[in-house]
């Protein structure tokens, strides 16, 4: 092989290189977590899921112990509000996830002080709409125009399903509406 061939395989096989860099770091985790939001449903809206069996396969490696509430988020028409009750007598959390699939956002019961916790997801540059002082709110800086809320709620007694089901149910996600100038 001339030198010329050489440096022809190699820009090539570089090229190559660089295209599956590409697919596999920018454009795979995109489509991938665009497959997911779609599966879980409407965006800035709360989805609840049945109690997780074998066959359950609509958040990854789903446990039975475990109820599952989810907002796939779009702040594409302003910033969303989630809220959720918090119970302290078993386990609770909440996690935010880009659209990317990196995780940046993640608060369980025992960091919460209150019943309850309200997080309003921003994207960098996006006004702020005037929402009053609440101590339990959380202004989260979003990385991603879309992505995914998940929230977690083990089932420690069997007995306590059903109450522990309708807390799980109280949380709801919206895109947060600015009240409309009074001038």
């Amino acid at each position: 092989m001339t030198r010329r061939e050489w440096t022809v395989c190699l820009a090539a096989a570089l090229a190559v290189a660089s295209l599956v860099f590409t697919g596999t770091i920018r454009v795979l985790p995109r489509l991938i977590e665009a497959r997911a939001l779609a599966r879980f449903g409407a965006p800035n809206t709360m989805h609840f899921a049945e109690r997780p069996d074998a066959s359950t396969r609509r958040v990854v490696r789903p446990s039975p112990d475990l109820l599952y509430a989810v907002c796939p988020f779009d702040l594409a028409n302003g910033p969303l509000r989630l809220t959720a009750n918090v119970p302290h007598s078993t386990y609770w959390s909440v996690s935010a996830f880009d659209a990317v699939t990196n995780n940046f956002f993640v608060r369980d019961d025992r960091q919460i002080a209150g019943d309850s916790i309200e997080i309003i997801a921003i994207r960098r540059g996006m006004a702020l709409p005037p929402l009053g002082n609440t101590p339990d709110r959380v202004v989260l800086f979003a990385p991603t125009e879309r992505g995914l809320f998940l929230i977690r709620l083990l089932i420690n007694d069997e007995t306590q399903l059903t109450a522990l089901d309708a807390i799980r149910r109280q949380a709801s996600c919206e895109i947060v509406v600015s009240p409309p100038d009074s001038g």
